[in-house]
């Protein structure tokens, strides 16, 4: 029987009266209290203002959406990544943030990047094989290795010509290991780390579009740059170490994920990956960031009256929309906190509404990678599992931390013993 899953433990106590935003944001288990988690409104103050965090499916795509313009991002929102990113799409409602959403977006646009899924491979396979290398048993620590599989992938993908793909750039493991190192430390140092990368990206991406490599140094293209090395790894990282993690908890499960991986070879052989031929990996990735969704809440302010599952909402408040809240509330799920993949799987009757799954997001702010995220979370658990058994490291559990955003903590979790090939045929 799997141990019980990490989550979080909220504290707050009701009256609700904060000190500021900025603190309930940073340490939301101290202040919220556990009736987020079987209600869709909780009602505070912070810093004499109302805030509202809002747990309802409808009304978080509602403002999500935001198809009025009445619920625009929070100014506190912008501040405080602006102090990290610097000049970019993540900031403000300004005019020109669809211009600098199409800038980011640039590299999707490469041509290597419309089929990535054989340079996924090979980042997903250096990983395999270092594993492989090591003795029958040996812990891993997913936690660093899943950085340097994701950074590694998200650079031959969208960095690398057909010659330079098949190899590491020394550059990004580099970077991956000494953001590892980092770990606890402010995302302004993790940007920091990966500086000196953003630049040579940035150096490749405009050789590309103007076969130049001597371009103005922008603040705004270099600032953006951070923004889609960070945004495209990390995230994914976090999500594969708790996938891993949950495998070797869920022996059965892992067992199916590696079947259905194994019929999948004859489809792959041909080229591509149809991720429709891989439900349960599908399914497994899904509960897993309904679990773990790594940005855990967004922030918005409210300027006009909304309605809230029947209740009406006055105008005029910042909302705290909880991603967390949202996904393991007992009034969508059953048994939110246990790990049930079957939830996702076509004929599951679990997901009551189509909206209360957004890890994600929505809208014209959602996520821009996640498509490719998709296809490279498939590819690495499928090429692992291939590989692996994964089983739990007794006396190294995987627990969970707020930084902002939700993140696996823990070290060597994992133990791997390979599988002999003559099974796997």
């Amino acid at each position: 029987m799997a141990a019980e899953l990490p989550r979080l433990e909220f504290h707050g106590q009701f009256p609700l009266v904060f000190p500021g935003v900025g603190r309930v944001i940073r340490d939301p288990t101290r202040y919220w209290p556990p009736e987020i988690l079987q209600q869709s409104v909780t009602e505070a103050r912070a810093g004499g203002k109302r805030l509202v965090l809002l747990a309802s499916p409808e009304s978080v795509s509602e403002i999500l959406l935001n198809q009025g313009g009445g619920f625009p991002r929070a100014r506190l929102h912008d501040r405080m990544l602006g102090a990290s990113y610097g000049d970019n799409l993540v900031r403000g409602d300004r005019a020109d943030w669809r211009q600098q959403r199409r800038q980011v977006m640039a590299p999707f646009q490469a041509p290597e990047a419309a089929a990535p899924e054989a340079r996924i491979a090979m980042a997903c396979r250096r990983i395999v094989d270092e594993w492989g290398a090591a003795a029958d048993g040996q812990p891993v620590d997913i936690l660093r290795d899943a950085r340097r599989l994701t950074l590694d992938s998200l650079w031959r993908s969208f960095f690398c010509d057909e010659t330079s793909c098949g190899v590491v750039e020394p550059l990004v493991e580099e970077t991956a290991v000494t953001i590892d190192a980092h770990e606890d430390a402010p995302l302004i140092r993790h940007l920091e780390d990966l500086r000196p990368l953003a630049a040579l990206a940035r150096q490749r991406e405009q050789a590309r579009l103007s076969g130049r490599t001597d371009a103005d140094d922008s603040g705004l293209d270099l600032n953006t740059m951070l923004l889609f090395l960070h945004a495209g790894h990390d995230n994914v990282a976090a999500t594969l170490a708790w996938v891993l993690w949950l495998m070797a908890q869920y022996p059965q499960a892992q067992a199916r994920v590696r079947e259905e991986w194994r019929r999948g070879r004859a489809q792959r052989a041909r080229g591509g990956l149809d991720s429709g031929a891989y439900p349960l990996s599908r399914a497994v990735i899904s509960e897993t960031l309904r679990l773990y969704p790594p940005i855990m809440h967004l922030i918005r302010e409210v300027t006009t009256d909304i309605e809230v599952e029947g209740q009406t909402l006055a105008g005029g408040f910042t909302t705290v929309l909880s991603l967390y809240a949202m996904h393991r509330n007992q009034q969508w799920w059953d048994r939110p906190d246990a790990f049930e993949p079957s939830r996702f799987l076509e004929g599951g009757n679990t997901v009551r509404h189509r909206s209360v799954w957004l890890p994600f997001g929505t809208g014209p702010r959602g996520c821009v990678g996640s498509m490719f995220a998709r296809t490279e979370l498939i590819l690495a658990v499928g090429s692992i599992l291939e590989r692996f058994e994964l089983l739990p490291n007794p006396g190294h559990p995987m627990g969970c931390r707020v930084d902002f955003v939700l993140r696996p903590v823990g070290r060597q979790t994992l133990l791997v013993r390979p599988i002999d090939e003559t099974r796997a045929t």
